[in-house]
């Protein structure tokens, strides 16, 4: 069980907002399972989603309760490229076009699947039961790093690394058009309303308003090289909002090619042959602290082969 103490500038936010900020990867469901399972517990008493947080309150979350009905079937089929394994953590390189976890009950395919063939053990470890395991989120086009843990006190350990911003997230993307040679994009996330798969990005030329659920998020860009229409940009995040670094690119102008949500041009292809058919975000690099004996980490991931098809076409390689 993992106690944490209620800051005073969290005091008079509520239950499901505070728990969303600490765990920027729960979504709103999930904080609702956790309270809704009595996994959340204020003062000793069961946490309920609409209590308002006091300077001094203590809460307690208690991870690795999932209900059998929700576990994820193990699936044999599903190949996974280890990058890194002890018995506390494994670091793992996602292709593009796999989900992280099943949507429903019983499916299969999926980078959840896969663990909890491999690692047993991590069926039960977390917050959520889909989701075994799995430290934080990438999105299914998405390439690169995932990080999941084996055991559920290493598990509260990442996680707890996660919220207060020691983890550093290193990612590439390819973009349209040429950027500023580096910069900073500070602005909040927010959701466009459960109908829309999008968020938007305050300060965008519509009221704060029109935006729920805002979370700060704070993106550093640093271009790598540049051609007449595409550039390669290194981007760092300190937060995990929700499509942060694809909807920031486009607040700034520049969207990730292959974006078609956040507005990326299509029948762009870099050159001869097909374009890229998913937006060129990739993973490349995770630094956290170990958490058996706190030693400092450096996980990379290679490109994947598109990726690196695209830029030798475009002639970013």
């Amino acid at each position: 069980m993992r106690r944490l103490p209620v800051p005073p500038s969290k005091a008079g936010i509520r239950l499901d907002r505070y728990l969303q900020e600490l765990f920027p990867g729960l979504s709103r469901q999930d904080v609702q399972d956790l309270i809704r399972d009595q996994r959340v517990f204020c003062n000793g008493q069961p946490g309920k989603k609409g209590r308002i947080l006091a300077e001094g309150d203590c809460l307690d979350l208690v991870p690795g309760v999932a209900r059998s009905a929700g576990e994820v079937r193990p699936d044999p089929e599903v190949r996974l490229e280890v990058l890194f394994e002890d018995s506390f953590l494994v670091g793992l390189a996602k292709p593009p076009g796999m989900s992280m976890h099943p949507l429903r009950g019983g499916g299969l395919g999926t980078l959840a699947n896969g663990l909890v063939h491999r690692y047993p053990e991590m069926q039960g470890v977390g917050f959520s039961p889909r989701e075994p395991g799995l430290v934080h989120r990438l999105d299914r086009e998405t390439s690169g790093i995932v990080l999941a843990a084996r055991r559920a006190e290493a598990f509260e350990q990442l996680r707890l690394q996660f919220a207060q911003g020691r983890v550093t997230k290193i990612y590439l993307a390819v973009v349209h058009g040429s950027p500023s040679p580096g910069g900073v994009v500070n602005r909040a996330i927010g959701s466009r309303g459960r109908r829309s798969s999008r968020v938007g990005v305050a300060g965008n030329g519509k009221p704060r308003r029109a935006l729920r659920h805002l979370r700060p998020a704070e993106t550093r860009f640093q271009v790598v090289r540049a051609v007449d229409r595409f550039s390669v940009v290194r981007l760092t995040m300190a937060t995990g909002a929700r499509h942060q670094l694809r909807a920031h690119l486009a607040w700034i102008g520049h969207p990730v090619v292959g974006d078609r949500l956040y507005g990326a041009p299509g029948g762009l292809s870099g050159g001869t042959g097909e374009g890229p058919g998913r937006h060129l975000l990739h993973a490349a690099e995770l630094r956290f602290f170990h958490p058996d004996d706190g030693r400092a980490m450096r996980l990379r991931c290679p490109l994947p082969a598109d990726f690196q098809e695209f830029l030798e076409r475009s002639g970013l390689a």
